[in-house]
């Protein structure tokens, strides 16, 4: 059918603008006219439409608004991509709508217009408003559909709730723009006020019925729950320092890892000659095959010739090693020395003969120094390398230097210190014996490496146990009476066919932290699942519930951990993250937020549904928020799980108190679009993943249309295929209006060069939906 299209000129204000208007020069943002009078003419049809029974979802009306539909200025559309030109429209679109409601005024429909042209930084000119529309189905009674639209709510904040700069800061009304927030979908309150979901925060937005800003955004928590130990966020362990970009184990690459955000740095703890703790990864510094070339060095000691006579064989841990030996040198000897790369073929040269072999009392030192700088409290991670060998060869009880060495300086606190050991036997001693000696209780960590590998405390008293014997349920209860947590090699975590293992969960049910180790970000670390994604690794290790991990790149850690841990659910759009008032990531992709939003039918509660899935949870899964309106108070109703091909939500409607309608859709639009449809949800029921059951209401790429109402029908099927769907309301127990948003000045909805119109779809279902009072009045 084709489409009228009625103007309520006088309730504009204005003359309707249509497309192909020149260019116009951009007007400074005037205080417009808020009109909020009802449209007081125009047939108005929200009533069932009469048909006969269906067998399926039907289309039985239909209308269309051109694309180049305007409305009051001031001109739009002179930003692009930051920078400002000549305006390409002189009013401002009616166009993207992206939610509808009733409106309580009058007869007709609300539609809320969204952000306006495609992008945060076109759309400084685009003014947020709800327009009010009259809607008369075209059927084959009444023929061709219309659309009046009529008067609008500009929405803006005079008061100044808003508490960071917008695009109109000094203007007295201060109209909000697309710039300043994606609004997605709304609701009215019973109190007559109106409720606004966001998508840039995202925020709920909560406004006067004439549109003025009540009060400031209100953010959204993260209340996901995380899958740690206690639901705690977990931590970043700087392995060896921020060992993937300076030199492990000097007190440049602990500074960068700290930096870049690491909860705990890791040195690594051998002894010296007389009996000084120091940071190395191994006690041999330096390995050298037969000829004299060196095979592995942490420092420049085989270029040192004063020292050519350290050079020796010994065995460490029952393998023969030829090179240089910490327990060899005195303290002064090692400070003439120099860090070098210890992987150079990888992570090059630069920073070798920089930085010094640092004390454990020194690393104390460095911590206490930048907390005092940055106000972060680190802790330290130590690890007490090779006991039985530091007994036998070194003469020294490298746990009990150690527990000693943080007494004297004063670092005892078990909130900042883990202790971590692959042999057993010296974590028991330090539980029993020498902790309570000392009058301290840290935490401990059994480490535990790949299965081919034993304890050597085992293998020296012929114990023929591998490392897998720690894995076994009753092996986690044996080591949570001596350790607070265990560090797995990452495999036991995930396996070599990047398959996620019940590990963890074993872990935490004996009640184990578990810290893998140890996450890198070469491409040679990484197995080819994750296509050289270091990120992806670690958002699976966090998404098996890991309460920590090891990382030679602390800054990628605290980057995703930070996604995980965030307080606040953040999309990059965020106005924290463009005007520098936070350092906090974004947990939630681009115009990932609230892109359906209602109030239940009582009135008492809101529910916003995220467009996209919150870093942490699983692939597809998106949250749907509970907001109380008495209360103010946030709680997580649940997740929706998409269908396979299915990339966003649309819009979100009540049937009832615990009935809502989810539109979901893919990305494509034309003949590339699939999936778009609607779904019911039952608050109560789930699945056994936690997600909510879903009844498919009706496909809207598959309607059909015996009468050929739409001009797009072909061979009685209509289909709907818009990138964006983003309107349902209940009109009856079984009509639904569904409507488009066109992304203004959009195309390839109907074909590549046709401008994207807005199409309205009255749809009959065959089987009447369970109404609660007031969803729908006839």
């Amino acid at each position: 059918m084709a489409l009228t299209l009625s103007l309520g000129l006088s309730s504009l204000g204005a003359s309707a603008l249509g497309g192909g208007a020149a260019p116009v020069t951009p007007a400074p943002v005037p205080s417009a006219p808020i009109s909020t009078a009802p449209i007081s003419t125009a047939p108005v049809s929200t009533a069932p439409i009469s048909t006969g029974p269906v067998t399926r979802p039907t289309l039985v009306g239909y209308a269309e608004m051109k694309a180049d539909t305007f409305a009051q200025g001031p001109a739009s559309g002179a930003w692009n991509g930051g920078l400002r030109g000549e305006a390409r429209f002189s009013g401002q679109p009616v166009q993207g709508f992206s939610g509808v409601q009733r409106d309580p005024q009058g007869q007709g429909f609300v539609f809320l217009s969204d952000n306006g042209f495609g992008a945060k930084n076109n759309s400084a000119d685009y003014l947020l408003r709800l327009y009010r529309v009259a809607l008369t189905p075209g059927t084959p009674a009444a023929q061709a559909g219309r659309v009046q639209v009529g008067s609008f709510i500009g929405l803006r904040d005079p008061d100044r709730k808003v508490p960071w700069q917008i695009v109109n800061e000094a203007s007295p009304e201060r109209l909000l723009t697309g710039a300043d927030f994606d609004v997605e979908g709304f609701a009215f309150a019973p109190d007559g006020t109106l409720w606004v979901g966001d998508e840039f925060g995202p925020f709920l937005l909560h406004f006067s019925a004439d549109g003025r800003l009540l009060e400031a955004p209100i953010s959204t928590p993260n209340l996901a729950g995380l899958p740690t130990l206690r639901g705690q966020a977990p931590i970043v362990i700087g392995h060896r320092g921020s060992s993937g970009t300076r030199p492990e184990h000097t007190l440049e690459a602990y500074r960068v890892a700290i930096e870049a955000g690491a909860d705990f740095i890791e040195p690594d703890l051998v002894v010296t000659k007389d009996g000084v703790l120091v940071a190395r990864h191994e006690p041999v510094i330096a390995v050298v095959d037969k000829d004299g070339k060196v095979l592995e060095a942490t420092a420049d000691v085989a270029a040192r010739p004063e020292f050519g006579d350290r050079l020796t064989t010994k065995t460490l841990d029952g393998v023969t090693v030829r090179g240089y030996f910490v327990e060899d040198f005195t303290l002064a000897e090692l400070k003439t020395l120099r860090a070098v790369e210890r992987l150079p073929a990888l992570r090059g040269k630069a920073y070798d003969g920089q930085f010094e072999i640092p004390t454990l009392s020194e690393v104390i030192a460095l911590v206490r120094d930048m907390e005092a700088k940055t106000g972060r409290k680190v802790g330290i991670y130590p690890e007490t390398k090779h006991p039985v060998y530091m007994n036998e060869v070194a003469k020294f009880n490298t746990s009990q230097l150690l527990i000693d060495t943080l007494v004297k300086e004063k670092f005892t606190d078990p909130a900042r210190v883990f202790i971590q050991s692959f042999e057993v036997g010296n974590l028991k001693d330090l539980k029993q014996n020498i902790m309570p000696g000392a009058g301290v209780n840290l935490p401990l960590v059994q480490l535990v490496s790949s299965p081919d590998e034993a304890p050597y405390d085992w293998t020296a008293a012929g114990d023929k146990r591998k490392y897998d014997a720690l894995t076994t349920d009753a092996a986690l209860r044996e080591i949570a009476t001596y350790a607070s947590g265990v560090g797995p090699y990452k495999r036991w975590i995930i396996d070599a066919e990047g398959r996620t293992t019940d590990f963890v969960a074993r872990a935490h049910a004996a009640g184990l932290l578990v810290h893998p180790w140890t996450f890198r970000n070469e491409a040679t670390y990484l197995l080819p699942g994750y296509r050289n994604d270091p990120e992806a690794e670690m958002r699976q290790a966090f998404q098996a519930g890991v309460d920590g991990l090891f990382t030679d790149f602390p800054a990628t850690g605290a980057k995703v951990a930070g996604q995980y841990a965030a307080p606040e659910v953040r999309s990059p759009q965020h106005p924290a993250f463009a005007q520098g008032v936070s350092s906090a990531v974004a947990n939630l992709p681009g115009s990932g937020g609230f892109e359906g939003f209602t109030i239940a039918p009582g009135g008492k509660v809101a529910y916003g549904l995220l467009e996209k899935a919150v870093a942490g949870d699983p692939a597809g899964q998106l949250r749907l928020m509970r907001y109380d309106l008495g209360t103010r108070q946030w709680t997580l109703a649940g997740r929706y799980a998409l269908e396979q091909g299915g990339e966003a939500i649309g819009d979100l409607t009540p049937v009832s108190d615990s009935q809502l309608l989810v539109i979901e859709r893919d990305g494509g639009q034309g003949q590339t679009a699939r999936l778009k449809r609607l779904y019911l949800i039952d608050l109560g029921a789930k699945n056994a993943d936690g997600t909510f059951k879903k009844t498919l209401v009706a496909d809207l790429m598959a309607l059909a249309d015996p009468r050929g109402l739409a001009p797009s029908t072909r061979n009685g099927v209509f289909s709907f295929p818009y990138v964006t769907i983003e309107n349902v309301l209940v009109l009856s127990p079984d009509t639904l209006l569904v409507v488009n948003d066109n992304n203004y000045p959009a195309t390839g909805g109907r074909g590549a060069d046709v401008k994207d119109q807005t199409e309205f779809l009255w749809i009959k279902l065959p089987t009447a939906l369970k109404l609660a009072p007031g969803v729908a009045r006839n």
